[in-house]
């Protein structure tokens, strides 16, 4: 065996020597990655002539077709279809000179060719200002007595002629201070009057921040102020380093945003933005390189400096958006490389070496990407998965039973092993053991002896091929295997299944203090903290539910790596959410837009990512290693406000407002949300709730259109609230609320409902007197029974016509309760009286109800009379107590509920309802203190009791009650003759003989009398 792992060796090193070890390439990266806006993709037209972002964090642009507003993701025109003005074509824009003088609700203007200024809104709209131009002439001395519009100092390159020999120009910094520069001369005023000058010629003038600076014919800056007569400044900072810069000469072209008064140097490729110094000097620092401005014709800039964004307007192309590029993807550049990587491991420097034997890494400068093959031996053997590291660099690399020990650099072979069973993964404890799950049901730990190497197989169990080995504690591995996730406590030998994660594809452990993080690949992210397990939610799209990777960076934050692209998220998020699954957790989403190559990151391997010294990170994906910073990345959140572009109402837009008065018939309301965002779109999660008038508050997630829809509602009041997820801290949202008013019809107010109810009223008894004595003279022949059934018949037909203004009627009876008791001093005699008419009104509607459902049953054929089934005999007492709760309270008679809540019985709810009802009734017109509903079994029949305390029943009126029958048929015929009086003791009567109930009367003469319903 000796002699063969000598023969191997040799063989290998050969190979080795044969093979040229480093072909070195270098890879140039870019420090930039741009967004292209034309009107291929939104934008309305091509020409941007001027660029500022509000106070809000909107871009507006200056075009040819009109002002536009960029929230980063859509633009929003206004022409002359929204705005009042003459020419859609706008000049470029002016600032607020006047936002002391009562014009404070605009931050600035767009001033268009028909000269008409359209101020931007705090509320992220625009409306023209009619008034602004009368103010600025009377705060400019030179424009008493004439009208010119472009006398404000325009932004550099200018589109217009600037001649101070023929026009004068004006500048405002702050309130009360500004200049004018006229001929060769520029003026400073204060409170209105010359402070002090400074005399020229100039090519230009400009402010930098609220410093005045100008050009002299020389090219030269200089400072104006009163101490400074022609003293140049020179440039220091980035600009020097540029091998076209002269500082004897004007090289460079000069770009100026006259509102956000920034000042930028264009030179060979290179853009540079100016800053005043403490000391008065200027310094230039570098912002964007290899850009060639003239060959896009760039005229115009803006530049975000909280997020490090720069806007340029061409005045053919368009838009552009740079942004820094955070994340490089470092490749082998040559025809045969294997750019899909999987495991690496760290390497010398600012490198790492990775499965494929190469080695990748950045310059000191990290403007190149240096890759060489670093391992011709790794390159072969074209295994990439597993690189276990030890402590001192050396690593363990392999595959099928085949197990080698090599060196940091991956050249050289340290130890070629055969391992007993084929092997799926390697794993170098805290200890420096190496651990090797296997293909059947078997782990195995490497021992170092004095004699050499030793495997020992330390678990077998049926738990099929180890995947994915971790570490939990330093007695602890966890093992993610075919059959789910197993834990082994190496220490004692012991072994446990942890719960579920049964055929779960385990992709990756992290532990830390506060437990192991697990990935997935299709059920996404787990924290194990003990026997406890913690499901994390996935982002909206789902992605994470293929997580691979979790790598920590120092500022408390998680890196997950997916199919679909890369997530930041703060683990105190994730550890807060552990505590209380309803808080928030916030992933920040990352695609190819940001730097990569591809969305298709690699997992599956170990280490499925490394870290280096410097807290750089490289991640394995599809198509190269993408590597970043983490301390070096500002994380574009949407923490900006939300506001409301537009409002449509059935094709027609209505005002934006706070307050909004829907027409009654509206049939569509459709409402464009947006907030100002210069990242993924995915990372903007929005959701809103409309309550109000019985709708309780509901969260709704908004789609990526951002249009919120609202269909046809009632009258009433209603409350819109829109929020939006700002970041990572605890429960970060931002609220926007709109109060929508829908008024209601003349018909559908209450003085006209509570009219049409008493008409209803006044009808209805007018019907039954008229219809009872036509009755009377016709038929007096006719047993009283049929008499009542006849006028049942009236009662039901225009009980029926009485039943929604009833419930109209106590509708406003509730409104009107419900606000006399809000008031804190109200009328208690009112209160009383609003209670009584209430609770009549309830009390109404239920008899009328009951009635309607008693006659609707005489017209049904015997099968479908009844709907038999379990029946809760106390929840129906209760609601029938309900009903009479108020007048037994004003009568001081108590009605006592003692019917158990398990007692059931098999009845038809709504007909043995109507029963009690009429028993109770009765009872409590004739009851002096108390009345009492009881059940329970007797001879095993259930029964129910109703007992009240009144003068007892008259004798033939209790045979009449007690005489059973054998059928409801034969009680049909009996009943046609009857002689009782009661039309309530009649139904009763009537229903118990159809629901085959034995109704048994008994009385105290004088003194109680006693109910019993037997089932």
């Amino acid at each position: 065996m000796r002699i063969i792992q000598v023969i191997v060796l040799l063989w290998f090193a050969c190979l080795l020597s044969v093979v040229p070890s480093v072909f070195a390439q270098e890879q140039h990266l870019s420090a930039y990655r741009l967004q292209h806006f034309t009107d291929q993709n939104g934008l309305p037209q091509n020409s941007v002539k001027a660029i500022m972002a509000d106070k809000n964090g909107f871009v507006w642009l200056s075009t040819e077709a009109g002002l536009v507003r960029f929230d980063g993701h859509k633009f929003i025109l206004f022409e002359k279809s929204a705005l009042p003005i003459s020419s859609n074509r706008i000049r470029g824009f002016v600032p607020n000179v006047l936002a002391h003088t009562g014009h404070g609700k605009y931050e600035f203007y767009a001033l268009t060719e028909g000269n008409e200024y359209a101020g931007i809104l705090k509320n992220g709209l625009a409306s023209v200002d009619t008034t602004f131009y009368g103010g600025y002439q009377k705060i400019n001395p030179y424009l008493a007595n004439q009208i010119r519009h472009n006398s404000m100092l325009a932004s550099l390159p200018s589109q217009y002629a600037v001649d101070p020999f023929v026009d004068d120009y004006f500048a405002a910094t702050e309130k009360q201070l500004f200049y004018i520069w006229q001929s060769n001369k520029i003026t400073c005023y204060k409170q209105g009057k010359p402070s002090f000058s400074v005399d020229g010629p100039f090519k230009h003038f400009l402010l930098i921040g609220t410093s005045p600076f100008a050009i002299d014919m020389k090219g030269k800056f200089v400072k104006i102020s009163p101490q400074s007569q022609h003293r140049a400044l020179s440039l220091s900072g980035d600009i020097t380093a540029n091998e076209l810069y002269s500082p004897d000469q004007n090289t460079y072209q000069l770009y100026w945003n006259n509102v956000s008064r920034q000042a930028f140097l264009y030179l060979n490729k290179c853009f540079y933005i100016i800053k005043e110094s403490e000391s008065g000097t200027l310094t230039t620092t570098l912002i964007l390189k290899d850009f060639d401005f003239n060959n896009l014709s760039i005229v115009t800039a803006f530049y975000d400096e909280a997020q490090s964004f720069l806007f340029l307007g061409s005045i053919t192309k368009g838009l552009y958006l740079i942004k820094k590029n955070d994340f490089q993807t470092l490749k082998m550049q040559v025809a045969d490389a294997d750019n899909v990587y999987y495991a690496q491991k760290p390497g010398p420097g600012r490198s790492v070496l990775t499965a494929q034997g190469y080695r990748m890494g950045l310059s000191p400068n990290g403007s190149k990407a240096l890759a060489s093959r670093a391992s011709a031996f790794m390159e072969d053997f074209s295994h990439k998965f597993f690189m276990a590291a030890n402590r001192d660099s050396t690593f363990w690399f392999g595959a099928g039973k085949v197990l080698f020990k090599l060196d940091q650099s991956g050249e050289k072979i340290l130890a070629r092993l055969k391992v007993p069973e084929n092997f799926t993964s390697l794993f170098v404890d805290q200890g420096n053991k190496l651990w090797i799950g296997c293909d059947h049901d078997n782990l195995y730990r490497l021992d170092d002896t004095s004699g050499g190497y030793k495997f020992t197989s330390v678990l077998r169990g049926r738990f099929g091929r180890i995947n994915m080995i971790g570490q939990e504690t330093p007695g602890t591995l966890l093992l993610g295997t075919e059959a789910g996730l197993h834990r082994f406590h190496f220490s004692s030998g012991k072994h446990e299944v942890v719960s579920h994660f049964k055929n779960m594809n385990i992709r990756s452990f992290h532990a830390t203090a506060e437990g192991t993080w697990i990935t997935t690949y299709g059920n996404g992210i787990y924290l194990l903290r003990g026997n406890k397990l913690v499901r994390f939610p996935l982002d909206k799209d789902r992605f994470l539910a293929t997580a691979h990777c979790i790598v920590e960076d120092k500022n408390g934050f998680f890196w997950i790596t997916t199919n679909r692209g890369l997530f930041q998220v703060a683990k105190a998020q994730l550890l807060d959410y552990a505590k209380s699954n309803g808080n928030l957790v916030y992933y920040l989403y990352y695609d190819q837009t940001y730097g990569f190559s591809t969305n298709e990151f690699n997992g599956g391997c170990n280490p499925c990512a490394v870290k280096l010294a410097d807290g750089t990170i490289s991640l394995p994906t599809m198509d190269g290693l993408v590597w970043f910073s983490p301390l070096k990345i500002k994380s574009e959140l949407p923490g900006k406000a939300i506001f409301i572009s537009s409002i449509n109402v059935d094709g027609k837009d209505i005002a934006v407002g706070d307050t909004l008065e829907v027409p009654r018939d509206f049939q569509q309301m459709r409402m464009q949300a947006s907030t100002p965002y210069m990242g993924h779109v995915n990372n903007i999660q929005m959701e809103y709730s409309l309550s109000g008038e019985g709708r309780p508050e509901k969260w709704l997630p908004i789609n990526q259109d951002f249009v919120i829809p609202v269909s046809k509602m009632a009258y009433g009041e209603y409350r819109l609230i829109i929020r939006k997820i700002n970041g990572f801290q605890h429960n970060d949202y931002s609220y926007k609320t709109i109060a929508l008013h829908i008024p209601p019809a003349w018909f559908e107010t209450w003085w006209f409902k509570s009219l049409l109810a008493i008409l209803l009223l006044a009808l209805f008894f007018f019907a039954v007197k008229w219809r009872t004595g036509y009755l009377v003279k016709k038929d007096r022949g006719k047993n009283l029974l049929r008499h009542y059934r006849v006028i049942s018949q009236i009662i039901a037909a225009v009980n029926h016509d009485i039943q929604t203004p009833l419930y109209y009627i106590g509708y406003s009876l509730r409104q009107i309760n419900s606000y006399l008791h809000q008031q804190p001093s109200g009328n208690s005699l009112i209160t009383r009286m609003s209670d009584e008419s209430l609770n009549t009104t309830l009390r109404l509607s239920t008899l009328t109800k009951n009635l309607l459902d008693y006659v609707k049953l005489q017209n049904n054929n015997a099968a479908s009379r009844t709907q038999m089934g379990e029946v809760k005999a106390s929840e129906l007492v209760s609601s029938v107590c309900e009903v009479f709760s108020a007048i037994a309270a004003f009568r001081q008679i108590g009605i006592s509920n003692q019917v158990p809540a398990d007692f059931i019985v098999w009845s038809d709810p709504n007909l043995l309802a109507i029963v009690i009802h009429n028993l109770l009734d009765n009872a409590l017109k004739i009851s002096k203190s108390e009345v009492i509903i009881s059940a329970g079994s007797e001879n095993e029949k259930k029964q129910i009791v109703i007992e009240d305390t009144g003068e007892g029943m008259p004798d033939d009126l209790i045979k009449w009650l007690n005489k059973p029958y054998r059928s409801y048929e034969e009680w049909l015929r009996v009943s046609t003759h009857t002689q009782q009086k009661g039309i309530g003791l009649v139904i009763v009567k009537d229903l118990c003989v159809l629901l085959q109930i034995n109704i048994i009367v008994t009385a105290k003469q004088g003194s109680q009398t006693i109910i019993q319903l037997i089932f």
